[in-house]
């Protein structure tokens, strides 16, 4: 397979930056097939200009950068995956600002303290996301992305892995999902029911992912779609949509750190609600000893 040269960027960022959290991240939500995360960076197979086309993540020694290498891209598809990448690793955030914000509650700005490096990631694709969160929803992160593989098998184009040349499913569109067989995928018969109503919104363009989307009018579009609920759509809102105040308030972890901590004044740190999301996640975490890339929680 013709393999065209890689295009490297070096993306700078402000310090501190936790870049094993953020790889903890990707490593427990990657999607068969498409994404892989090692020990020291993030894959990823994309459609580039020339076909498809791969791209891989990498922290650069001795400095406050990541660097981007593409291969099968040419230079509008490297300027493309960059500014998806730093948004994906929050490449863009100011550590001082998100740190004066923490300091208007006590127990997050001591806890933001000891973790000044926390980032809000974020995934490669918001259409991927609304269905990998629907499909992950009450279940593990292991059989969700079972089911994801299923998804991507039943209704999405074969290919070839650019770079392993092994057989994959692409990613599949929402007309895709509406004319494919979803019985093989084994979640429940409304859950299918709200794979196919999520594509629905989608393809006749009431829910157009190709404009910026106001977060309440993101909230409400999702929120008229039976089956998807107010953690999915806040989760959607944080992970998917770009939203740094958003906080998925129902989510089981959430809720046992703020009644662990009752004290916690959440509305004193907006419009950085999302990044108290982060720390409390992680102080979960830490508690129970939950591993990052393999908790049982889907967005930890």
């Amino acid at each position: 397979m013709l393999r065209f040269p890689a295009h490297t960027l070096e993306l700078p960022y402000s310090p501190p930056y936790d870049w094993e959290n953020v790889l903890a991240f990707f490593r427990a939500h990657r999607l068969p097939h498409i994404e892989v995360v090692d020990d020291s960076g993030y894959e990823r197979v994309i459609r580039a200009g020339r076909g498809l086309g791969w791209f891989r993540v990498e922290q650069q020694k001795n400095r406050d950068a990541l660097l981007l290498s593409l291969w099968n891209g040419s230079e509008k598809d490297a300027a493309r995956v960059s500014q998806s990448v730093r948004r994906m690793f929050d490449l863009d955030a100011n550590p001082a600002t998100v740190l004066r914000a923490m300091t208007a509650d006590n127990l997050l700005s001591a806890f933001w303290a000891q973790h000044p490096g926390l980032r809000l990631a974020r995934s490669w694709d918001a259409f991927e996301s609304i269905f990998t969160t629907v499909l992950g929803q009450v279940v593990s992160v292991s059989f969700g992305r079972l089911l994801i593989d299923e998804l991507m098998q039943a209704a999405g184009s074969p290919a070839v892995h650019p770079k392993t040349t092994q057989p994959i499913s692409l990613f599949p569109s929402a007309r895709q999902i509406l004319e494919a067989d979803l019985s093989k995928v084994r979640t429940s018969r409304a859950r299918r029911a709200t794979i196919r109503s999520v594509a629905q919104v989608i393809d006749d363009g009431t829910l157009n992912l190709t404009t910026l989307l106001i977060p309440e009018v993101l909230r409400k579009v999702l929120s008229s779609i039976p089956g998807v609920g107010a953690w999915t759509t806040e989760y959607l809102a944080l992970r998917a949509f770009g939203d740094d105040n958003a906080f998925p308030s129902t989510d089981y972890a959430l809720k046992q750190e703020l009644k662990r901590h009752p004290e916690i004044r959440l509305d004193s740190v907006q419009p950085f609600r999302g990044y108290a999301a982060i720390a409390l996640w992680k102080s979960f975490a830490e508690s129970r000893k939950v591993p990052l890339n393999g908790s049982l929680l889907q967005q930890l």
